[in-house]
């Protein structure tokens, strides 16, 4: 056992000393991933190295509770300083704190190895016939039926990670976030077996050992998919867009150069150089169903000279979802992808539009009222119609090339983005005909399900699928394979409308697992590999 604890420690230290030179000079391949793979797996024998103890049980105790606290908060601040658009850095320093915190105490404690807390029958059997019901046993029998929760709450989450059943919103936070509940899940089974007094050979300590073995193997289980994940995604594309995109690795500077970076889904990505221009108005409405609708739309822009980045002034229209009665510009239309591709050169526009005022889709969204309405489908796209128009007289003013334009949007801002690049052709109020649009590219789109929102409007534009043509723009989607919100069927048939038309420039990049807003951690493994594919696609197309 003591050899056990000192192999852990060197690699802790190792860890230690690898994660202190990443925070230096971040990068990305396999060497990094390689260091990434080598911290997951020292923070988890850490882990169990606190459930077999240490000579202080109580710093045993201490590093269970912190790690779990502790990579939960790294989870949480790496989602919300991405969200923000005005976060330049997108990742947080404080989250480097956290990983190196949690890597000292774990070289305490495999340094310090256990010397008589595996005596169970001459110190905690004797402890436990000794007991009193005082303050702290209450405490700790409360402390342990708060655990015993915990992990039911952690059953009922794997239940949903592994099937389609639905949550509501709920799922959003597990597929994207299951290694890190690996990990808080291994910790909390730990904290369980110290602080219950029963005999180690009790049906309660193998119940509850299992349990908390097989929580951490089932959130595991997108990480472990992420083979399967590359293999289908390079298929999809390379199938339906060639193997050009195969080069762009070599030629373009700017790519990511693989699509996994572990260290990066444990401390985030960085954002390179963009400029944010807030608020700026493009519509108001003074009659009719628009009167007092006011909308308005950010804009990011490349710092740098766009010609020599691969988007070269190229636009990106990013178009919010929320069921069409909710959601908003800016965090709540994941920021981060608007500045990451601002920083390769694209003029990226985050635009809002008439929202329905019906009951909300998620019903503690704070809607502003200016932006709310009687809107249909066909009213929606209308206003982001009229956004293009702006776009044409105003393009000059942002560096921004109309003649080549992609559009973007998760859910029913997918639906809309699709309805809305696929529509020109068909409906006079869509589209500003000035602009060319290159690409589409929809997450998880709402296709054909406003009707069970009581919305109507034109076939087309409720259903794009059937807009496709054989001249259609080519179309990149976004899927989790768990979507219990928007069937995964609808992204399909959406594909197979093209395929129908004889348009094979269509491809589905399949998320083991997925579920709706699994993008919403830009740097989760899904983002990170639809991004390698994304700004490969809009390369290609601009």
């Amino acid at each position: 056992m003591n050899y056990f604890f000192k192999s852990l420690c060197v690699m802790t230290i190792f860890s230690l000393v690898l994660t202190l030179v990443y925070s230096v000079m971040r990068g990305e391949g396999l060497l990094w991933n390689a260091y990434g793979l080598f911290l997951l797996i020292t923070l988890a024998l850490t882990s169990v190295a606190s459930v077999i103890g240490s000579r202080y049980r109580k710093l045993d105790i201490s590093y269970l509770v912190l790690s779990s606290i502790g990579l939960f908060s790294v989870m949480l601040i790496n989602t919300i300083v991405s969200l923000n658009p005005t976060n330049q850095a997108s990742t947080s320093v404080v989250s480097t704190i956290i990983v190196l915190l949690l890597l000292v105490g774990g070289v305490v404690i495999t340094s310090a190895p256990q010397l008589h807390t595996l005596n169970f029958r001459n110190s905690t059997l004797k402890a436990y016939k000794r007991r009193r019901y005082n303050k702290k046993e209450i405490a700790r029998k409360g402390l342990l039926i708060l655990l015993g929760l915990f992990l039911l709450i952690g059953v009922l989450m794997a239940y949903v990670l592994v099937t389609s059943t639905s949550s509501g919103l709920a799922e959003v936070a597990i597929s994207q976030y299951s290694l890190f509940y690996s990990f808080i899940f291994l910790n909390v089974t730990g904290l369980f077996l110290k602080l219950s007094k029963t005999k180690k050979q009790s049906l309660l300590r193998y119940t509850v050992s299992g349990l908390g073995m097989g929580l951490f193997m089932v959130f595991a289980l997108p990480f472990l998919s992420i083979p399967s994940l590359l293999n289908e995604a390079e298929d999809n594309y390379t199938e339906a867009f060639g193997n050009e995109w195969k080069t762009y690795g070599e030629t373009v500077p700017y790519f990511r150069e693989s699509p996994i970076s572990l260290p990066a889904y444990i401390f985030g990505n960085e954002s390179d150089n963009y400029t944010l221009t807030e608020d700026v108005l493009y519509y108001e409405g003074t009659d009719g169903v628009d009167d007092g609708l006011e909308l308005r739309f950010d804009v990011y822009t490349p710092l740098e000279d766009s010609e020599e980045l691969p988007g070269e002034g190229a636009v990106l229209i990013r178009i919010h979802g929320g069921g069409w009665d909710t959601g908003g510009k800016g965090a709540g239309n994941f920021a981060q992808m608007n500045k990451y591709f601002a920083a390769q050169g694209y003029v990226v526009f985050d635009v809002q539009y008439g929202l329905n005022d019906q009951d909300q889709f998620v019903e503690f969204a704070e809607v502003q009222e200016e932006v709310a309405g009687p809107f249909s489908i066909d009213d929606m796209v209308r206003h982001l119609g009229i956004f293009t128009t702006y776009l044409a007289d105003h393009h000059e003013e942002y560096g921004a090339d109309i003649d080549s334009v992609f559009i973007s949007g998760g859910s029913a801002g997918g639906h809309l983005g699709n309805a809305l690049g696929l529509s020109g052709n068909r409906y006079e109020d869509s589209i500003d005909s000035r602009l060319t649009v290159s690409g589409v590219i929809p997450f998880y789109p709402a296709n054909g399900l406003a009707q069970y929102r009581d919305l109507d409007g034109e076939e087309g534009l409720v259903d794009p699928a059937v807009l496709v043509d054989e001249n259609s723009p080519p179309a990149l989607i976004y899927q989790g394979d768990k979507d219990a919100i928007v069937d995964p069927r609808v992204a399909e048939l959406f594909r197979d409308a093209y395929l129908e038309q004889g348009n094979t420039e269509s491809a589905i990049i399949w998320m083991p697992y997925g579920a709706h807003g699994s993008d919403l951690y830009f740097s989760g493994f899904y983002n990170q590999t639809f991004i390698y594919y994304m700004e490969r696609f809009m390369y290609q197309y601009r």
